[in-house]
């Protein structure tokens, strides 16, 4: 298996090169292709959309996440356990009161338009995980819904399509080397090929980068990151083709949440300790010992061929590999039995699972909780989730114009296959560290899944003059089977499919600087394979639904650009994955998936989404956004229990009209930005109202105001022809400019502590 994998990431990597390098001269490829031009400012179509622009990426450090480029846009609020984002456990992305985070997965994200294969924590992927802050080029936020051919399971509320750099026109060598606070440090290079073959540019990359947590010191845990990219453009007379290759390998060690009172007695510690006691109780909260192991690769060749004058066609197949590991420490060991009594090692016997703390001389588990302990050894165990997933898919469309009419028809088909395997170590040493026996002592679980999700879609756009009409259609056809290695009479499999999905638009040009738009999506998420981790009753649940309206007005001049956006949306049979917090004792270790999954009914969204980026003059430029969200539950899902004769509010009950929990009612942000030949810079505010971070029960938690400063400046010099470099870059960072106190997000009653002021600098040389 390991060598399989092994040669399809070779072959992978191969093809990004022979699929342009194989083909011969045609025409001289455009010179601008690659040339970004980025701005802040949405596409002229039927629904609510914002662009990154250049100052965003230059507040997202080059040793930071790439997620974090899109928080200034309207609509979107974004929490990392620290500047670089270099936790992916810690991560929280909200929108309209749709939510990523270890509970819920209702955004999509894709790579190049290509799906990301789900951002949970447990064998999904963000966007960090394919992409350099280097190579970004700009990231596409569709607030609300999607493109039609937008490649996702997960895009209930909305899409975040992550666009990498083109190669340049010109050949040469990038460096990049970044320090910063909590010993952060990345080293990036990247070399351009500038044109082979009179038809094809291409670039690859290679990055290292470290950093501690910002929590503590000492052995206070810490992230390491390798990453590579390849990446070519072909442009052929009546064809273009793009291969590109990512490898991502991380070590992450995980921030701890918090409860609202943990965090009101010191806003500085997440309960994680940093120096190992040799007491497993105070130990299973060991920084190091929380961990996220995470290897990625994933490849795709795009070939866009004209047909005729009126017809193109666009195939993309793509390859996408994952291993990794999730380690937590538990403060004790486990003993399992069959029916006859006697102890097993791989899955759950008789259902009796009995916890020890201590071995005798022999290393015999000692059972008794009356026994003499005096002479005996204290154990503990370190207990690994395992992750693996293999998805090959394709992408394709047909565009054709006839006459005042483009139609679109297309095709999404993917077949995943994973595994999630955990099993228990022996703690060699529970006295010394958490080294471990790298022979577990038991497997608690072993189960395969595969999934195969086909999506069809067909639109036609109407010009009609200044009027541009829009209606299409799209079902996804979802079939899930599980299997348990342990049990094999243990397997499991649905069906979720969804009824056809409608979309409407308009788009009306008042003027060459003024438009209106509205429009109308049905959107759907899929029940995951995660659904059958469990031995609850899914039957019960029902695929997640919702319906989003956009009204909106967009100003583009030479000057100044405006966004206005009214929306509305109705989430219906909403899913959501219950895991205890650290504000409610340690984890239940021996949990298979440390929560439950339920439905919690619906959610109405309304709201006002704007931004405006006005260019005062040569220099100076403004920009602004405001984000107005009233997301409330739309009915009352197990409101009471029994208690003895008498009906009682149920603590774990959802109640009607209450705020969605993690998702903020107000966002502003303002940036005041400076641009010369040599010097850029910018301030940023980003003012987060009180908003609740609990629902269960009814609204509880509300978490405190928060006003988040990010100061950037820079100094750029391009040097002479005869000069050993051809530019220098300088870069200096600074977030969170006031080490504001806040919490930067989480879920139910569990929030994580938003980082505090960090520094970084970069060099950058060009050759």
């Amino acid at each position: 298996m390991v060598q399989f994998r092994k040669s399809l990431i070779s072959l992978a990597l191969a093809s990004t090169f022979v699929a342009s390098n194989g083909l011969s001269a045609a025409v001289e490829p455009n010179a601008e292709a690659s040339i970004e031009k980025i701005a802040v400012t949405g596409q002229r179509i039927a629904y609510a959309n914002n662009t990154t622009d250049e100052a965003m990426l230059d507040t997202v450090s080059p040793a930071g996440n790439v997620l974090d480029a899109i928080k200034y846009l309207p609509g979107v609020s974004v929490g990392q356990g620290d500047t670089f984002g270099s936790d992916d456990w810690s991560t929280t992305i909200s929108m309209r009161g749709f939510n990523v985070n270890l509970n819920e997965q209702q955004l999509g994200i894709t790579i190049d338009g290509l799906p990301n294969g789900g951002s949970a924590y447990g064998g999904g992927s963000k966007a960090n995980r394919y992409m350099d802050t280097e190579n970004t080029a700009m990231v596409e936020v569709a607030q609300g819904t999607a493109d039609i051919a937008s490649a996702s399971l997960d895009a209930l509320g909305g899409t975040l399509n992550f666009i990498s750099a083109a190669p340049e026109a010109e050949a040469g060598v990038s460096a990049g080397i970044t320090g910063g606070d909590h010993n952060a440090r990345k080293y990036f290079t990247r070399y351009d090929t500038g044109q082979l073959f009179g038809n094809t540019t291409a670039y690859i990359s290679l990055s290292d980068s470290f950093n501690n947590r910002w929590i503590g010191s000492g052995s206070n845990g810490f992230s390491e990151r390798t990453h590579f990219e390849a990446k070519s453009v072909t442009e052929l007379e009546h064809s273009k083709i793009t291969a590109r290759f990512s490898y991502d390998d991380t070590a992450e060690d995980n921030y701890n949440t918090v409860s609202l009172a943990e965090f009101e007695q010191n806003p500085a510690w997440d309960r994680l300790t940093s120096q190992w006691t040799g007491d497993p109780e105070i130990d299973q909260n060991f920084a190091e010992a929380w961990s996220t192991l995470r290897e990625n690769s994933f490849s795709y060749v795009k070939w866009e061929q004209e047909l005729a004058d009126d017809t193109d066609l666009t195939v993309t197949p793509y390859l996408h590999l994952q291993s990794g590991r999730g380690d937590w420490l538990p403060p004790y060991q486990v003993y399992v039995t069959d029916k006859d009594g006697k102890r097993v090692n791989k899955g759950t016997g008789n259902g009796q699972l009995q916890r020890y703390t201590h071995v005798d001389a022999q290393g015999r588990p000692i059972l008794d909780p009356k026994a003499d302990l005096s002479k005996a050894t204290r154990v503990s165990s370190f207990r690994h989730t395992h992750y693996e997933k293999d998805r090959a898919g394709l992408t394709s469309e047909l565009k054709v114009q006839l006459d005042n009419h483009q139609l679109r028809a297309g095709v999404w088909y993917e077949q995943q296959d994973r595994n999630e395997t955990r099993d228990w170590h022996q703690v060699l040493n529970a006295k010394v560290y958490h080294y471990f026996n790298e022979t577990p002592y038991w497997v608690h679980y072993d189960r395969d899944y595969s999934t195969d999700t086909l999506k069809l879609f067909a639109q036609d756009t109407i010009e009609l003059g200044d009027l541009t009409l829009t209606a299409g259609v799209k079902q996804f056809y979802v079939d899930v089977e599980r299997q348990d290695n342990i049990v094999t009479s243990n397997a499991g499999e649905l069906s979720s499919d969804s009824d056809p999905l409608f979309s409407v638009g308009a788009v009306y040009r008042m003027t060459d600087s003024v438009e209106a738009f509205a429009g109308f999506s049905q959107n759907f998420k899929a029940i995951g394979d995660a659904i059958l981790e469990t031995s609850q009753d899914f039957s019960k649940l029902e695929a997640e639904t919702a319906d989003n309206i956009d009204f909106g007005l967009r100003y583009n001049a030479d000057d100044l650009s405006l966004n206005l956006t009214l929306y509305s949306t109705t989430f219906d049979n909403r899913i959501t994955f219950l895991q205890p917090g650290a504000n409610q004792g340690a984890p239940d270790y021996l949990n298979e998936l440390d929560g439950t999954y339920i439905n919690v009914g619906g959610i109405d969204a309304k709201g006002v989404e704007t931004s405006l980026n006005w260019q005062l003059n040569e220099i100076w430029s403004v920009y602004g956004a405001l984000t107005l969200n009233d997301a409330v539950y739309n009915q009352t899902v197990n409101g009471t229990i029994k208690e003895g004769n008498q009906n009682v509010k149920n603590p774990r009950g959802i109640f009607e009209d209450d705020q969605v929990a993690g998702s903020p009612e107000t966002i502003v942000t303002l940036s005041a930005r400076f641009t010369t030949d040599k010097y850029n810079g910018a301030l940023t505010a980003r003012h987060t109202a009180e908003y609740y971070g609990a629902a269960l029960g009814g609204n509880k938690d509300q978490l405190p105001a928060s006003t988040v400063l990010d100061l950037s400046l820079g100094y750029q010099k391009t040097l002479s022809q005869d000069a050993m470099f051809q530019y220098v870059d300088l870069s200096l960072l600074v977030n969170n400019l006031t080490d504001e106190e806040y919490l930067s997000g989480g879920q139910e009653g569990a929030y994580y502590i938003g980082a505090g002021r960090t520094a970084s600098f970069t060099v950058s040389l060009g050759f």
